[in-house]
């Protein structure tokens, strides 16, 4: 692979919590679904995004930059699902506005 076959993001961490058990584990969920390989980098560590415990590694607390990028025959896809995740703060229906990226607790 070279550095063209990667597809990479940059997110933000809105959840007033940062990266814990919960949103790790909808990470890795996702991630498992690709085919390609997943990874976050951030806090100079870079985790397997299939891996709750490599996740938990990152330390991402709210407001932390993380990039999430993949390479393989679905990369795009797999970034993509994962920074709906953010984007929609990790809402399980996926329809909060990106605007809800903010301190305040989810309801």
């Amino acid at each position: 692979m070279t550095e063209s076959d990667v597809t990479r993001r940059t997110v933000t961490v809105g959840l007033p919590n940062g990266l814990h058990m919960v949103p790790c584990s909808g990470i890795a969920k996702l991630a498992a679904k690709s085919a390609s390989t997943v990874r976050i980098v951030g806090n100079n560590v870079t985790a397997d995004a299939k891996s709750v415990l490599d996740l938990l590694q990152l330390k991402a607390e709210c407001g932390a930059e993380l990039i999430v990028e993949a390479e393989g025959e679905d990369a795009a896809a797999a970034v993509e699902s994962i920074v709906r995740l953010f984007e929609t703060n990790f809402d399980p229906d996926g329809d909060r506005p990106e605007s809800a990226n903010t301190d305040t607790a989810l309801p």
